[in-house]
């Protein structure tokens, strides 16, 4: 006779029970879970007692720590992700980056399962999706630039056509230095080679744009993608550089020239 749900849940429970080890340290219980991370390892959470009976689990920081072992960037697109996640499961995140939560004996099944379930979610922010990929990227590109102090700051231009164009970094044209424009791709193909060519041509076309020699630099994502000889064309006769953001001191050159 085939066991019943309840059956093969029980059997689970005690399965997970077994699989589960607990080390004592000086102050602290090291419990290391059958449960692993985005990289394999497993999860490890650390229980400490206070002097009023409270009990805290928390990762000793090893969550974000194994973030910036992958170049995975806290930018502050990351960062709202990362207080929607500890607010979602209760947890706590303190200043040194060490996910926290704290309670009574009662509340430790409900507190095991709520950081458990967190350290997972945040570990999944090296695989995020697209479509916060592509701001996250554009946001780490601009803070870097703001870090260099290149004197940029967000602006639009008026197309020809009355369309109005928004740019994440703008330096100011000088006496000696023309206007730069800044766009950021985290996927660079022929298609929005195409559409940054409409773009500037539309720009620099429309009567009230009265700036001398403006560069546009198209700053992409080299880890994912690089141009076709082809959208390299394109730009050259358009007149914009496309950039990939590992060529850093190449962008600033640029940028201050």
């Amino acid at each position: 006779m085939p066991l019943s749900t309840k059956e093969l849940l029980n059997n689970y429970y005690r399965f997970l029970s077994k699989s589960y080890q607990i080390n004592k340290l000086d102050d602290t219980d090291e419990i290391i879970t059958p449960f692993t991370d985005n990289i394999g390892d497993k999860i490890t959470l650390y229980l400490s007692r206070s002097k009023d009976n409270k009990i805290k689990l928390d990762d000793d920081g090893y969550t974000l720590d194994n973030l910036e072992m992958m170049n995975v960037n806290l930018s502050d697109a990351r960062q709202q992700v990362l207080r929607k996640i500890c607010s979602q499961y209760e947890v706590s995140l303190s200043d040194d980056g060490i996910l926290y939560n704290i309670g009574t004996t009662a509340d430790f099944p409900r507190m095991k399962l709520n950081i458990t379930s967190a350290i997972l979610k945040i570990g999944d922010l090296s695989f995020t999706q697209h479509s916060q990929v592509k701001k996250m990227f554009v946001d780490d590109v601009i803070a870097t630039l703001n870090q260099n102090d290149l004197g940029g700051l967000p602006s639009y231009f008026m197309g020809r056509s009355g369309v109005k164009y928004n740019f994440p970094y703008v330096v100011a044209q000088q006496k000696t230095h023309p206007l730069k424009i800044v766009d950021v791709t985290n996927h660079i193909n022929n298609r929005n080679i195409m559409q940054t060519a409409f773009q500037f041509s539309d720009i620099k076309n429309n009567s009230s744009f009265q700036y001398n020699s403006p560069k546009l630099m198209l700053i992409y994502n080299d880890k994912i993608s690089s141009p076709s000889d082809q959208a390299l064309r394109i730009a050259k006769d358009i007149g914009f550089m496309p950039m990939p953001f590992s060529k850093l001191s190449s962008i600033k050159k640029q940028l201050t020239a």
